[in-house]
């Protein structure tokens, strides 16, 4: 059966104790064999409610399914709660927004995929389903889900390169990252779309997904992110966005690729937007 639903087994021994499990109109034990021709019949409870409370926040959703949804995170919304984060989440927003959740571990409300900083916005996946969820999970870790950023930086910069600089907790502050020799492997590749004295537009792909990457890899180049308290110098906003998805749906296989436009306000700084709609050079 675990095989069959692509069920934990632990899940699924609990509920066959609980008598959501019958062979043949009986209620079934994880002990029993089974026998050719015998019909076994699985009845799922329903799944838990969630633990974050549902909020009436605005978050627009870019595309839904019966699998997955996928949102446009604007800034200053944490990608779920956590601590000092327990309202105003995407979670949070989903659980209003959306009522008829299959449930991703047993509980009725979204899996998460991936995460973005608070401060950054763009393209955001959850799961609905749990064989939704364990598919995006595996080709989130084995670098099938291409994510592609924009990024406004401090000062003047040209061409392209790769960052390739482990990243670990700054002991001295663990709410920071920092380039470390023994830290965990990352890769940032960037080009340079457009460049003045006062900064740069660059196209970003991530080979990994560490805490803050492109922060970190930017502030080491002596190019923080524009308006990056943390890693840089404070402004009204991090100018670093989740501009393209690009994925293989979890079930139909099909690939689905979402671009979101850059946040107007960028504009408002005097960043220069002509950016070619392709975009499609190779970084």
């Amino acid at each position: 059966l675990a095989q069959k639903l692509n069920l934990d087994y632990l899940k699924l021994r609990k509920w066959i104790q609980a008598g959501h499990v019958a062979v043949d109109g009986m209620p079934g034990k994880a002990s029993r064999w089974v026998q050719p021709g015998q019909t076994i019949a699985v009845f799922p409870p329903p799944p838990d409610p969630h633990a974050a409370v549902p909020q009436n926040v605005p978050l627009p959703i870019r595309y839904q399914d019966a699998d997955l949804v996928v949102v446009a995170k604007p800034a200053g919304m944490a990608s779920h709660p956590g601590p000092g984060w327990w309202r105003g989440s995407c979670v949070n927003a989903l659980l209003w927004a959306i009522q008829d959740w299959p449930g991703v571990g047993g509980v009725a409300g979204p899996g998460i995929v991936h995460r973005l900083d608070r401060d950054t916005t763009g393209l955001l996946i959850f799961a609905k389903t749990d064989k939704a969820h364990q598919a995006l999970l595996k080709a989130s870790q084995t670098r099938q889900i291409m994510r592609e950023y924009l990024a406004w930086v401090m000062g003047p910069l040209k061409g392209c390169g790769s960052i390739d600089r482990p990243l670990a907790r700054n002991p001295a502050a663990p709410q920071k990252m920092q380039v470390d020799p023994q830290g965990k492997a990352a890769l940032t590749h960037y080009q340079v779309r457009q460049s003045n004295p006062l900064g740069s537009l660059l196209h970003l792909k991530l080979e990994t997904g560490r805490t803050h990457q492109i922060r970190v890899h930017l502030a080491s180049l002596g190019h923080p992110v524009w308006g990056d308290a943390v890693y840089g110098q404070a402004g009204p906003f991090l100018a670093l966005h989740a501009w393209r998805l690009r994925f293989k749906h979890p079930v139909s296989e099909q690939w689905l690729e979402l671009v979101e436009p850059l946040p107007s306000y960028w504009q408002n700084q005097g960043f220069c937007l002509d950016l070619e709609t392709g975009m499609d050079q190779q970084v």
